[in-house]
């Protein structure tokens, strides 16, 4: 089950940008905790092989964090395939993990990112806690 406060911080990235397509939310150990196009009001039940990716993205998150001494933290990683475009950004114990429209600027990227990365404290540490403390309202 997703949280109102996972869905809450869902809501606020879509906000962001009308370019963003799709939507992953990661915990730390690479455990998908919602998953969610753009197109629809609620989460969808990721197959196995979307599960599997998740985890992958977390693995790598956690490899580019042994790497935050020498060279800093990551701010965000902006891939550009054929038919998308991917944006990760490591939020406090949190990976977001988006696709976006092939047609957006590289520039827009930046300020998509560092909108979501400006996200309400509020709604973005009620999100971490929803994850910690059961007695949390579920839907």
């Amino acid at each position: 089950m997703v949280s109102q406060e996972i869905r809450k911080l869902a809501s606020e990235i879509f906000k962001t940008d009308s370019q963003i397509v799709h939507l992953g939310l990661i915990d730390l150990e690479g455990h998908v905790l919602i998953d969610q196009s753009s197109m629809s009001s609620v989460p969808i039940e990721p197959d196995k092989d979307r599960m599997m990716f998740y985890y992958q993205v977390g693995l790598r998150r956690s490899r580019r964090e042994h790497f935050n001494k020498a060279y800093g933290l990551t701010q965000y990683v902006h891939i550009v395939r054929e038919k998308m475009q991917q944006l990760i950004l490591y939020l406090p114990m949190l990976t977001v993990y988006l696709t976006i429209d092939k047609d957006l600027a590289p520039d827009k990227i930046a300020q998509v990112a560092k909108k979501i990365q400006n996200i309400d404290k509020k709604i973005l540490d009620d999100a971490v806690n929803s994850l910690f403390f059961a007695n949390k309202t579920k839907i």
